[in-house]
C-alpha cells in the first residue's frame, strides 16, 4: 500500500521530493463508532463517550475549576495488527478535554492544560472502576457529557495535508514552489483520498496524519507548547515537524452527542520522541471547524 501511494506521488510529478516524503506516509487506525448500552462493555473496553474506566484512586481531571469531559478510551490490546510498532502492545489510553470551558474562559485557547491523556500500562491489575463524571458537566450548554459507542477499526495509510510543516519542510508551500504544492494538494492528495481512504465523512483516527478543516496544526502545537517561539523562526519550524497526530475525534452528534464548533473535529497531538517512549503526559489539543 505504501509503495502504491509513492507511485501516485511520482505520477503527480513530485519525484524530486520522494526520498524525503516516503517516511511521511503513515498508517492510521480509522475508527468507526456504534451506539451501545455501556453496561454491555466490560471494564477497559475501547469506546468513545460514556463513562471512563479509571484505575482505583484516580481523581477526576480538571482544568482550573472545570471538570474535563471524557472523550474516549482505547484498549491497545484490542487494536488490529499494525505496520508501525510505535504504541505499547497493551495498556489503556483515556482522552479528556475541557469542553465546558471552550466558550466560557478567555484563557482556554492559550493553554495546553485543557486536554489530558491518561495511560494505564496494566489495565488488568489497575482495579478499573467505571466512574461517573462530576454532576456539573450535566449543566453546560452545549453538552459536556457524551453518549457511549463501541469501536471498529480499519487500518488506513495516510499522507500529510498540504498545509503542514511536514510538507513545507520538503520545500513546497503557498509561497515556495507553488506549482509543486498545487500538484501535491490538488492532484496527489485527491487521488490518495479517492483510492485509499474510506469514504465515510466521519473521520475518527488514532495515529497517522490528520484530516484538517482549516490548515496547519503542527506550528500551532509548537507555539502553544513553547509560547516563546518566534513564528518566523525557521529552527522552530523544524521543531514543529516533531508533532504527530495521536487521536482525532469528529462531530458525530447523532451517535456520540459531540459537536465541536460548527461540525468540527478535535485533534490530540504528541511529540514524536514522547510517543516513542510511551510518555503521554504532554499533549496539545486543537479544535478546528468550518
Amino acid at each position: 500500500m505504501k509503495q502504491e501511494i509513492l507511485s501516485l506521488f511520482h505520477e503527480a510529478g513530485l519525484s524530486r521530493y520522494a526520498e524525503r516524503f516516503e517516511p511521511l506516509i503513515r498508517p492510521s487506525f480509522r475508527i468507526f463508532t456504534h451506539p451501545v448500552d455501556e453496561e454491555a462493555l466490560s471494564p477497559g473496553s475501547s469506546k468513545i463517550g460514556g463513562c471512563p474506566d479509571l484505575p482505583a484512586g484516580t481523581p477526576w481531571p480538571y482544568w482550573k475549576s472545570y471538570p474535563l469531559s471524557f472523550l474516549a478510551q482505547i484498549n491497545l490490546a484490542e487494536l488490529p495488527p499494525f505496520p508501525e510498532n510505535i504504541l505499547p502492545e497493551r495498556g489503556l489510553l483515556l482522552f479528556f478535554f475541557a469542553a465546558a470551558a471552550m466558550y466560557d474562559d478567555k484563557d482556554f485557547y492559550d493553554s495546553v492544560e485543557t486536554a489530558r491523556v491518561l495511560f494505564v500500562p496494566d489495565p488488568d491489575g489497575a482495579g478499573l472502576k467505571r466512574t461517573a463524571p462530576p454532576e456539573e458537566l450535566d449543566d453546560y450548554d452545549p453538552p459536556a457529557r457524551f453518549s457511549p459507542c463501541s469501536l471498529r477499526y480499519l487500518v488506513e495509510w495516510t499522507v500529510p495535508p498540504g498545509e503542514s510543516c511536514d510538507i513545507e519542510q520538503l520545500g513546497m508551500s503557498w509561497n515556495e514552489n507553488r506549482d509543486d504544492f498545487d500538484r501535491y494538494w490538488e492532484v496527489f492528495g485527491q487521488r490518495v483520498e479517492e483510492r485509499f481512504l474510506h469514504p465515510d465523512d466521519m473521520k475518527n483516527r488514532l495515529l497517522g496524519c490528520p484530516d484538517p478543516i482549516q490548515g496547519d496544526m503542527q506550528r500551532e502545537c509548537q507555539l502553544l507548547a513553547d509560547p516563546s517561539t518566534d513564528r518566523n523562526d525557521q529552527a522552530a519550524l523544524r521543531r514543529a515537524t516533531r508533532w504527530r497526530l495521536l487521536f482525532q475525534v469528529d462531530s458525530e452528534e447523532e451517535k456520540t452527542g459531540m459537536m465541536w464548533g460548527d461540525v468540527g473535529r478535535l485533534y490530540f497531538w504528541i511529540e514524536q520522541e514522547a510517543l516513542e517512549r510511551g510518555d503521554f503526559s504532554r499533549v496539545v489539543c486543537i479544535e478546528q471547524c468550518g
